[in-house]
């Protein structure tokens, strides 16, 4: 992994940095992915994996969902009435993963 290093500049009401022409070269679809913590920054090219499903908060949100939805059992419907087959899929998937 190459290091490089960049100053920020004011770009309107926000700040920027250039990044190098061989990392841009990299981007087929012209989208990054852009990770913070303390540590710092990373920024990758996003690709067909980068999606909502694969946020390590993802989880934890549908167990939120879950939890709520249990505390008003009155409120839930069939989920074959309300979401398309492949999200029944999913969270079909997801409960068996908890299973394992």
């Amino acid at each position: 992994m190459n290091t490089v290093v960049r100053k920020l500049f004011k770009h309107g009401h926000s700040h920027a940095i250039t990044l190098p022409r061989e990392f841009v070269a990299t981007i087929k679809n012209r989208e990054v992915i852009l990770r913070y913590s303390r540590e710092g920054v990373l920024i990758s090219p996003k690709s067909r994996l980068d999606t909502l499903e694969s946020d390590p908060l993802f989880v934890t949100f549908v167990r939120a969902l879950g939890a709520d939805a249990m505390k008003h059992p009155e409120k839930l419907h069939d989920p074959a009435d309300a979401w398309s087959p492949e999200v029944v899929k999913l969270f079909s998937e997801m409960a068996d993963d908890d299973e394992a």
